[in-house]
């Protein structure tokens, strides 16, 4: 018996030490993935921080820029000639470009670091779409036309990147839409849900062009310089929205998009406000 006894504990032993060797084994694994998962979320942050530093310093200045320009635009600083006001729109005009294009960078950086968050506020979607109209007419040569008659629509949204979404739609009718274009927007609602409508009455877009719309960095037929990232962010701020965004055109004919938002809000990745 003393025998058994003493296989048993031996027995016993070895696969205490063979229990403990694979602990600190598995313990040292552990460590080891911890410190590479550790070293690629660095990689990560100095990844995205270069591109995200460099469009605030070029936003920043632009801006004021853009501001200098529309004062001396507007006769602020006093009568200018014909020449000098073009000069003065030609530079605002310019550098809304290049803040349109650090807005989109920034928007993407923060949507693929995972840092991207809905700020939810009651507003009036007659009125957004109004102010944002109102603002990018002062960029763009094409008419833009707003018919936004009816009763008052509150919903809750996020007004910066909704309006983003607006601006990002009207932008693309007047980079491919080409000269003598007009731009007509619209608001519709519904007991379920409200519609942005913009419309052109430009070239239109070829089957391959409306098949590579959203996808990024591909600009299409533009006719002015863009980061090809607008159209690829409206579709991901609809969808944060729990909207869609749709496009109906024909070639030499014109397109419109549709930016559809539910009034309550579907999405399940939208925090509530202040989160």
């Amino acid at each position: 018996m003393w025998i058994v006894a003493v296989v048993v504990l031996v027995v016993s032993w070895s696969l205490t030490a063979l229990l403990l060797a694979l602990l600190v084994r598995a313990q040292h694994e552990l460590k080891r993935v911890l410190a590479e998962k550790e070293r690629l979320r660095q990689l990560h942050q100095d990844y995205i921080a270069g591109p995200a530093v460099l469009s605030h310093e070029l936003r920043t200045p632009l801006t004021v820029v853009r501001g200098a320009a529309e004062l001396l635009a507007d006769g602020s600083a006093g009568p200018m000639n014909e020449m000098q006001l073009k000069f003065a729109k030609t530079i605002a005009e310019n550098s809304n470009q290049v803040i349109e294009m650090a807005e989109d960078m920034l928007a993407e950086i923060r949507m693929e670091s995972d840092l991207f968050n809905l700020r939810l506020k009651r507003v009036e979607m007659r009125e957004l779409v109004r102010h944002n109209v109102a603002q990018l007419r002062r960029f763009h040569s094409a008419p833009i036309r707003l018919e936004n008659h009816g009763a008052p629509i509150h919903m809750s949204v996020d007004p910066r990147l909704m309006g983003q979404a607006i601006a990002n739609v009207i932008n693309n009718a007047a980079r491919h839409a080409g000269d003598g274009v007009s731009i007509l927007v619209s608001v519709q609602d519904s007991d379920e849900d409200v519609t942005i409508a913009v419309v052109d009455d430009g070239r239109g877009m070829t089957p391959e062009e409306k098949e590579r719309l959203f996808i990024p960095f591909d600009t299409g037929g533009s006719l002015r310089p863009g980061t090809g990232l607008g159209m690829m962010l409206t579709q991901k701020i609809l969808r944060l929205h729990g909207g869609t965004i749709l496009v109906d055109t024909i070639a030499s004919k014109g397109t419109t998009f549709y930016l559809t938002i539910p009034r309550s809000q579907r999405s399940a990745t939208v925090p509530k406000e202040g989160q």
